[in-house]
């Protein structure tokens, strides 16, 4: 069912399509949820509590066209404001860098990887790490979730252009060093 159909019924009080949200989403939220915090249950939380604000909340809710780009922007803010403070009010010019943001490889990622794709993936998770956190998020959000920038500007809480640059310089930085690091291996330095 297309997005703006299926957020319809769900502002006229169809449960059917809660719940339709709900199970099409909350493992996606969940696991953009935890690259935040390591905290379980204050992902399952942020996620409870934002499903029962917007059911609360459904009639007074605007249209959209991406319930998903909706619901990851609505558990970031949730998420960053519950960590950083349950008293202060989240302040997105002064916060925007005191909240942690991890990116992990898979298991299974690393399992299918022969010894060399091991080694560069080694070296790409400790340059991703090198990255300030805004940068990991915004490469996650593109590469990992495949989204376009207009959207994850909209998640990140930042303009389009602002996006585009994080992307980039993240990529500037990750391709600089693994030339660096290219270079060593191809002349056996490493």
């Amino acid at each position: 069912m297309e997005d703006a159909l299926l957020w319809e019924k769900f502002k006229q009080g169809d449960k059917t399509a809660l719940s339709q949200i709900y199970n099409q989403h909350v493992r996606l939220l969940y696991k953009y949820g935890r690259k935040f915090t390591v905290n379980d249950a204050l992902v399952e939380d942020c996620i409870q509590d934002l499903f029962l604000e917007i059911w609360k909340n459904r009639q007074n809710l605007g249209k959209t066209d991406s319930i998903k780009l909706y619901l990851l922007s609505s558990l970031r803010r949730k998420i960053i404001r519950k960590s950083t403070s349950e008293n202060k009010k989240y302040d997105k010019n002064t916060d925007i860098e005191n909240y942690n943001f991890e990116v992990e490889f898979t298991p299974e990622e690393m399992i299918i990887s022969d010894e060399t794709n091991e080694l560069n993936n080694k070296k790409l998770q400790g340059q991703l790490q090198k990255l300030s956190k805004r940068q990991k998020e915004a490469i996650y959000l593109k590469y990992y979730q495949g989204l376009e920038y207009n959207e994850i500007s909209n998640i990140m809480d930042i303009n389009y252009q602002s996006a585009r640059n994080l992307v980039y310089s993240a990529l500037k930085a990750l391709k600089k060093n693994f030339l660096a690091w290219a270079l060593l291996i191809s002349s056996g330095l490493l």
